[in-house]
């Protein structure tokens, strides 16, 4: 029953199944004992219109209506900077079968699909969540390490356990708190048609933008400020892009030193964003990337997702350097040959 169950990112023609999906995270608080935020049917509805709801259906046999299997949503807080995937529910009927673990993985992959560089948290009592959570990468953290965007602890006033947090001036409660800081590896696959649909709900808001004065049409001008990037999601990409510059690892400012001001002989970028990327330093003139790789690039199934995203930008037309930190520290003078021979080669391709 488990492959016939279907889970997707909502949408407005899953309204319907709203009221059912309240009333079942409501029994299962009551029947836990816990305490859980509350929702209206308006705000869980706006959820699936923005598409930041994931819901599990399952199929009737007689082909009529399919029923309501599992449901979660994502919250932003903190100008996007941290995002919570919550309110995470099985219906009776179909637990044991895998099912939270498959909408757990899609919300995450949402999360991390849209917000790439966001810190995820989870506030959670409960253990399956935990495990699910320890699975992805999340790690135990206290309170203090969560968002303090007050829209966000304004959600537990409806938690039985309310008076906990508040005796306890915030520091801790019922729940576990839970950190995951961003890596590339998703664990489940976001279709074409959502990410399409992501782009034109985020274009809403500049979909006529006016040129500003001297410089031509809009479409001229969006083409001169995006460039390289991918447009649908260059407001976001470009926040992060400039707190990676004013936050360099000590790797990255390494290689910094020898690449600004032409040293090696052509202009470098910091934080250059291509397409649904930022590369750590971009030689445009001559289509060169340097990626100075952390520790976890070394996971398999994070160097997957590094090859995946080096032969999006190869086929870009981008020649890919990766360097780990280790490599830019305790052997720059390497590196930096390295680079130097790049250029001379990209610079006799143009």
């Amino acid at each position: 029953m488990e492959q016939e169950i279907q889970v997707m990112v909502a949408d407005e023609s899953h309204e319907k199944y709203v009221d059912t999906i309240l009333k079942t995270i409501e029994d299962a608080a009551k029947v836990r004992g816990t305490g859980i935020a509350k929702r209206t049917h308006e705000y869980v509805f706006t959820k699936m219109r923005e598409a930041k709801a994931v819901i599990a259906l399952a199929p009737q046999a007689d082909g009529s209506e399919p029923r309501f299997a599992g449901f979660s949503y994502i919250e932003t807080w903190g100008n996007k900077q941290y995002v919570t995937t919550s309110g995470l529910i099985v219906h009776p009927d179909f637990r044991g079968l895998g099912i939270a673990k498959r909408i757990k993985d899609m919300t995450f992959s949402l999360a991390r699909t849209r917000w790439p560089h966001a810190k995820i948290f989870s506030l959670t009592s409960g253990k399956a969540v935990m495990k699910m959570n320890t699975q992805l990468g999340y790690l135990p953290v206290t309170f203090d390490d969560l968002t303090d965007d007050e829209a966000f602890w304004k959600g537990c006033e409806g938690c039985v356990n309310i008076n906990v947090l508040r005796e306890r001036n915030r520091k801790f409660c019922i729940c576990t708190a839970m950190l995951f800081d961003p890596e590339e590896h998703l664990p489940a696959k976001i279709p074409q048609e959502v990410i399409d649909r992501i782009r034109r709900l985020e274009n809403d808001r500049t979909a006529h933008p006016q040129p500003l004065p001297g410089e031509g049409s809009a479409e001229r001008r969006i083409r001169k400020a995006y460039e390289t990037a991918d447009c649908s999601v260059y407001d976001v990409l470009k926040d992060f892009a400039e707190k990676n510059r004013k936050n360099p690892t000590d790797a990255e400012r390494i290689i910094w030193q020898y690449l600004k001001g032409k040293q090696l002989g052509v202009s470098f970028r910091r934080q250059h964003i291509i397409g649904l990327f930022i590369a750590d330093f971009s030689a445009p003139a001559i289509k060169l990337l340097i990626e100075i790789d952390g520790g976890y690039h070394q996971l398999p199934d994070q160097q997957a997702s590094d090859e995946e995203r080096t032969q999006y930008l190869e086929a870009k037309g981008f020649k890919v350097l990766r360097f780990t930190n280790d490599q830019v520290i305790a052997d720059t003078d390497n590196v930096i040959s390295q680079i130097q021979q790049s250029i001379w080669k990209q610079t006799n391709k143009q």
